[in-house]
């Protein structure tokens, strides 16, 4: 019986409050507050907000809604103890509504909420990705056309609803009985001819749910299954427009439906489907099949003499004549002295592209977990799958199977490739030949797949063919096998479940005292045995503990670096690096002559290590020997993380250095002759032109031919064609420290075309290049004139607002009027203080 929980419904809305409220009070920050960012931030920021909000509001909501619908069912199942089929309200009123009635609702939810996250990652990540032209902006595509899948299905679904309508079974009787007919008829919206028919499909299935959270899968296993045909002729006509006539025949020992244990069930569903123009027609239908007082009554006192539904879980007839299949994908010819049956590589199309396109993916996340930083035991256990996956493709898409029968033996041979041996099996030692099927992933009914199993008398079983998709053609092919061998013939279809036989609500006989009907439910599983209990979870627990201590070594001694630069080493992704140290006291003479007798690698890394550290005599020994390291250092994760620090220290010495460590790393002296050689390669050499002007700004930056290469540098940065390589100019253009460079900067971060460069101009100009904190303050108008100019977007003026703050350190509201007065009063005061400070004091980092 359904018992609602207060405790539960306030937990789970409590749960969803977590996120509705702080989601909420976001969406009001990002809407009250307009300058705080970008228009695209903004746009990003909202919609993720809308997104927490809605999944907030759908767990309140479906807390309170939901113990409402609890309460009410309870009182249902409460009054009608003995007849479960009265618990649904479309039951109870001789109807079954389509499982599909409510799909385009959940679609357009669904898709709704994608497009929230994915839209504002299509305009912002994607849009910067591919100014730069980088290949990553297609991983980001390919995650963003989720979105678009799902408005594709949404829309479908919706136009199938508008085309047929709210589509119903009606029942004529109830429930239905196992014994007797199911019959009733399917009323719809048909505005086309149905030339082929209506092809039903009426299946007992048992859905049993395993695992929980991410590792939670349904499988679907068809007990009993039949089909057949209603032609376009038999269609009647009603009010609503269609009725399709529907009548099977249920075995009288029919497993019933059962919904007391929804992590186990047995259900019925009617499957139909048409090829119409357009859209076609399919829809599924639960109906209720039970066993009445009366049935109950009439039924045998043993089955043990039927043809066994419960017994075989099949419900297929054993010795009845079975039909060929219209399309039989078997190949079946005379040879000497016998029939072989033959079937053909790559039977189950759609079964080979799903396994070989997830197949693909899987091989792919493996290469990647061999190919970076993740600890060994996840490229070792993900690689171990993979093989059982590929050798799951070469049999599905490559494999075949011959099954000869004749001169009392059956000859079966199993082939990939041509590669594979003959088994022999005297019938006189065959038990039986049946078809099995196991279970099906999701509810696609149709997509079960069958095998021909050989049992011989001493219990062992061994597989003659496998990938069959049509449950007829299995039965058809054991029927032939079977007399050709002169076996007794017996179709019934064997289940291979782990879960026991499939659960059902008992039955006890009553007197003339009792009530009508007394509904006693039991449940039958498959008891876990101790050991397999302990071995799950020994093997949890291993993975638990191998990714808390992965995760704490990370912790401990990684810090990641992703700072993207022209140049080889410029774009490798961040690695795992040792801790940083910390250097006591200042260099002294016996450091000095320590550190000199190092290896040029640990010689470079420590006096730089120690220069990020302000230490003036590891600064001056790092002028001195850093040209003397080209060709003998490399970028290890330390020096890439060093590297890093030094970028945006708040020491211009410091920064000057990361130039030098740079060009060194590449191997470019500090020279005029490098300087010519850098200008001819970004002339000759499109794909290396971003690289060699990003150098060609350090080589000047460090008095290095100047006057030659300023003007280069500012053609590109202003007039070439690609945005990347305007970009990585602006960025060598921030080594110059001119007064001059600062001008040509704020031209390209008002007038360029792309917002990557804009974006990189203006923080050079502001924290980022190797300028005085006095020279930047010179800028200080410019940025005035741009936030009060009315025509600027809202981007530019957020852009504007945190280089003022970034210029002055002055903490002021992102307000025009603000600002200029503050600089009125306090323009000179805070230029003279910079000023005032040792020329290499800087805004940075560290």
């Amino acid at each position: 019986m359904t018992k609602p929980s207060k405790g539960t419904a306030l937990f789970v809305a409590f749960f969803g409050l977590m996120f509705l409220v702080p989601g909420v009070l976001a969406l009001f920050t990002f809407l009250a507050n307009p300058n705080r960012a970008s228009a695209s931030g903004r746009t990003a920021g909202a919609g993720i907000a809308v997104f927490i909000s809605a999944i907030g509001g759908v767990f309140v909501f479906g807390a309170l809604a939901g113990y409402g619908r609890l309460k009410k069912q309870a009182a249902l199942e409460e009054a009608n103890p003995a007849a479960p089929w009265l618990w649904r309200a479309d039951w109870a009123s001789r109807r079954s509504e389509s499982l599909k009635k409510n799909i385009q609702i959940t679609a357009w939810v669904i898709c709704v909420l994608c497009n929230l996250v994915t839209i504002p990652i299509a305009v912002n990540v994607a849009s910067q990705l591919a100014g730069r032209n980088d290949p990553r902006v297609f991983v980001i595509i390919g995650v963003c056309s989720i979105g678009v899948i799902l408005f594709v299905v949404a829309l479908r679904a919706t136009l199938r609803h508008r085309r047929y309508g709210d589509t119903y079974f009606e029942l004529y009787s109830l429930p239905f009985t196992p014994g007797e007919h199911l019959a009733g008829r399917i009323h719809l919206k048909l505005d086309a001819n149905a030339a082929h028919g209506i092809d039903l499909r009426l299946s007992c299935v048992r859905k049993t749910v395993t695992g929980s959270g991410n590792n939670r899968s349904t499988v679907q296993t068809v007990l009993w299954q039949s089909d057949q045909n209603v032609p376009s002729g038999a269609i009647g006509m009603d009010p609503i427009g269609r009725a399709i006539p529907v009548d099977f025949e249920i075995p009288r020992d029919a497993y019933v439906t059962d919904h007391d244990n929804p992590s186990d069930q047995v259900l019925w569903l009617l499957h139909a489907k048409a090829d119409v123009p357009g859209i076609d027609y399919t829809d599924d239908f639960e109906l209720p099949v039970f066993k009445t007082a009366s049935a109950t009554e009439q039924a045998p006192a043993s089955t043990s003499e039927t043809s066994g539904f419960a017994d075989a879980a099949s419900g297929d007839e054993d010795s009845a004549p079975i039909s060929a299949p219209a399309h039989s994908k078997v190949i079946i010819s005379s040879q000497s002295g016998g029939t072989e049956f033959y079937f053909a590589a790559l039977r189950s199309p759609s079964r080979a592209m799903f396994l070989l396109l997830f197949t693909t993916v899987w091989t792919g996340v493996v290469y990647f977990l061999f190919h970076s930083k993740a600890p060994w035991f996840f490229p070792i256990v993900f690689g171990f799958f993979d093989l059982f996956l590929i050798l799951a493709v070469f049999h599905t898409v490559l494999g075949t199977a011959r099954i000869r029968v004749g001169n009392g033996e059956i000859v079966s041979t199993k082939r990939i490739l041509g590669i594979g041996k003959a088994r022999r099996f005297p019938v006189s030692e065959i038990d039986a030949i049946v078809p099995v099927t196991g279970g099906q992933q999701s509810s696609n009914q149709g997509s079960t797949i069958y095998s021909i199993r050989l049992r011989t008398k001493n219990g062992r079983r061994y597989t003659l063919a496998d990938e069959i998709s049509s449950r007829q053609e299995a039965r058809w092919i054991v029927s032939q096998i079977e007399s050709l061998a002169g076996l007794k013939i017996d179709t019934r279809v064997e289940l291979d479940s782990p879960f026991g036989p499939p659960p059902q609500p008992g039955q006890t006989p009553v007197s003339s005292s009792q009530s009508p009907l007394t509904r006693v439910t039991f449940q039958t599983s498959r008891p876990q045995s101790l050991a397999s209990t302990l071995i799950s979870l020994a093997v949890f627990g291993a993975i638990v503990v191998g990714l808390f201590g992965w995760q704490f070594v990370r912790m401990a001694a990684f810090r990641a670096s992703v700072n993207s630069k022209g140049g080889h080493h410029a774009t490798a992704a961040a690695n795992a690096v040792p801790p940083r140290r910390v250097f006591a006291k200042p260099m002294t003479d016996e450091d000095a002559e320590r550190v000199l007798a190092l290896p040029a690698q640990d010689e470079a890394e420590e006096l730089l290590e120690r220069a990020i550290e302000h230490d003036p005599r590891a600064l001056e020994l790092f002028e001195q020997h850093v040209e003397e390291w080209t060709g003998h250092i490399s970028l290890t994760a330390r020096m890439k993380e060093l590297e890093r620090r030094s970028e945006y220290s708040s020491d211009l010495r410091v920064r000057f250095a990361n130039a030098d460590i740079n060009l060194t790393l590449d191997g470019w002296q500090k020279n005029e002759q490098a300087a010519d050689m850098l200008i001819e390669r970004a002339r000759s050499d499109v794909k290396y032109r971003a690289a060699a002007v990003y150098f060609l700004g350090m080589l000047a930056g460090r008095g290095v031919a100047y006057e030659k290469i300023h003007p280069v540098l500012l053609n590109y940065a202003k007039h070439d064609p690609n945005p990347y390589v305007r970009q990585w100019a602006v960025e060598g253009m921030r080594y110059l420290g001119k007064d001059e460079t600062l001008d040509e900067l704020f031209e390209s971060f008002t007038q360029d075309p792309s917002n990557n460069v804009r974006d990189r101009a203006g923080c050079n100009i502001s924290d980022c290049g190797n300028f005085k904190r006095a020279q930047r303050m010179r800028m200080v108008p410019k940025f005035l004139d741009l936030i009060s100019n009315e025509s600027a977007n809202a981007q530019m003026r957020g852009w504007s607002y945190l280089a003022l703050r970034e210029i002055t350190d002055a903490n002021i509201p992102s307000d025009p009027l603000a600002w200029k007065n503050w600089y009125h009063d306090h323009g000179t005061e805070k230029l003279a203080e910079f000023e005032g400070r040792d020329w290499w004091q800087v805004r940075g980092d560290e």
